[in-house]
């Protein structure tokens, strides 16, 4: 065996796991999971921070849509797509901000809706969602959004095509779900659902991050839940040492030892009666003259001969408390996918370089994030929502329902633009894009996505703000007065940079 030579060593003798599939794992751990990770976010103030962090950072406010058809595969002028996209982008926004008109339960704005649906994975791994149809006012629209707890979806198997309350068809693809739903009598009942109707539209969303021939998903917290209890427990076992130290203890100490110090006081011939009441009487008598009072100083007290007063405090290893609980939460906030000094507000070690370097690197998790789990939950949404505004005749498209659906992917093409990569320096990160964009190497387009917004939005707005300006005889707002003026400082570098910069030797 060439990788385990050393197979006998102590160190591989006690670790013998069992080779399983991950569906395997994730089946027997699944639930014990999802409570534990429920529990801790409710319960923890660390988690819960954490959490709403890396929310904030791939949601925000919610995803906003970018519709971008293909208007080759559509046969369509750009002019025709590019007023069709705005049409749709503009009834969609109001049909994502009406809580009554997108949630079911009337409750959540869609924007409220993709951050629920974000933790909600954080707790099950999963998010699990239905798309039912009916109107719920003359006019409205009739697409809505059921967020379900994906403990909802059953754990029914029979090893053979239903997996977890996922039915799969020969090659793996789900085509229905197994939901528990409560019945009139307020029982949950089984109910199964299926994935897309006759049309192909989808009626269930079940998004999760996917591994090899696994139809369920689990908590992404799952690997440091054991780090999430030694937090607790060391946090609490800190503070019960840090009251037990404000509480000191005072014995008295006597120079005799076992049967010596009583034997003075024995009665009776067989040596083994004690007259402690005697002695006790001695020592009442003794300290009533002399009191020892530890509350007040400035007195000298004088104890019963043979005896000393000792103090005591509680003694436990504290220096490293700092380095231990750091490395504890550094471990917790690299699986929840924010940095240490945002998930703990810690920024005592932490440099300019430090904290750039870092916000870049974690940028990639969220966007990862953002595509694999925010992003197909939205378009699923999208996709819905469309071919019912299409299929009622809220919105037009050249050759109807029919055409619609033959070309569905080319029709629901978008983008999904999300908060911006967090900047250390905006200036140096203006220069930076400004810099790719003379270059060559970088549109407009890709600079407003990275920004967060749409770049056509940001067009039409200047060209009204320019218009308005030059209606008022002001000069146009988006015209430097004093071009590369703003960016004197980013050339020069500040003197943070100067002092991370080895090279850099002041006068």
């Amino acid at each position: 065996m060439a990788y385990f030579r050393n197979n006998a060593s102590p160190f591989f003798r006690s670790w013998m796991p069992a080779l399983r599939e991950t569906a395997q794992d994730i089946r027997g751990a699944w639930q014990q999971a999802a409570a534990r990770t429920i529990d801790a976010y409710q319960n923890s103030g660390f988690i819960s921070g954490i959490v709403d962090q890396s929310a904030s950072a791939v949601v925000g406010t919610g995803l906003s849509l970018s519709c971008q058809p293909d208007v080759d595969a559509l046969d369509w002028t750009e002019d025709q797509g590019a007023a069709w996209a705005r049409m749709v982008e503009r009834r969609f926004y109001s049909w994502s901000t009406t809580a009554r008109e997108c949630d079911a339960g009337g409750r959540m704005t869609f924007g409220q809706m993709q951050d629920a649906a974000y933790k909600g994975w954080f707790w099950y791994g999963e998010i699990l969602a239905l798309l039912p149809i009916f109107q719920r006012r003359r006019g409205g629209s009739y697409s809505k959004v059921t967020l379900l707890p994906a403990s909802r979806l059953s754990r029914k198997s029979d090893g053979q095509r239903q997996f977890d309350g996922v039915t799969v068809d020969a090659l793996g693809c789900p085509f229905s779900y197994t939901i528990q739903v409560l019945d009139r009598w307020g029982m949950r009942v089984d109910r199964e659902y299926s994935a897309f109707d006759r049309d192909g539209r989808q009626r269930v969303i079940h998004v999760f991050e996917p591994g090899l021939q696994t139809y369920r998903g689990i908590s992404p917290l799952a690997p440091v839940l054991k780090v999430v209890r030694q937090i607790d427990q060391f946090s609490d076992a800190t503070l019960t040492k840090a009251l037990i130290q404000t509480i000191f203890a005072a014995t008295i100490k006597s120079d005799l030892t076992g049967i010596r110090a009583f034997q003075g006081l024995m009665t009776g011939d067989d040596g083994i009666e004690l007259n402690l009441a005697g002695y006790a009487d001695a020592r009442s008598q003794w300290y009533e003259s002399e009191k020892i009072d530890l509350n007040k100083s400035g007195r000298i007290g004088h104890l019963f001969p043979n005896e000393e007063l000792q103090f005591h405090e509680s003694t436990s290893a504290s220096a490293a408390y700092d380095e231990f609980m750091g490395w504890l939460l550094r471990e917790l906030c690299l699986v929840a996918g924010v940095t240490y000094t945002a998930g703990t507000l810690d920024s005592r070690k932490a440099t300019y370089s430090s904290v750039r370097m870092d916000t870049a690197v974690n940028w990639n998790v969220v966007l990862r994030r953002r595509a694999f789990i925010v992003k197909p939950f939205c378009q699923s949404v999208y996709e819905a929502w469309l071919e019912d505004e299409i299929g009622s005749g809220s919105l037009p498209f050249p050759g109807g329902l029919d055409a619609f659906l033959e070309n569905k992917a080319a029709a629901c093409g978008s983008q999904w633009n999300g908060p911006a990569q967090p900047q250390a320096d905006e200036l140096k990160a203006a220069r930076a894009y400004e810099t790719y964009k003379n270059m060559g190497v970088m549109s407009l387009a890709r600079i407003s996505e990275a920004l967060g917004i749409d770049p056509d939005d940001e067009l039409r707005q200047r060209k009204r703000e320019k218009d308005a300006a030059i209606k008022l005889g002001l000069p146009d707002p988006h015209t430097p007065q004093n071009p590369g003026a703003e960016f004197s400082r980013a050339e020069q570098g500040s003197d943070e940079d100067k002092t991370d910069n080895p090279s850099f030797v002041p006068d």
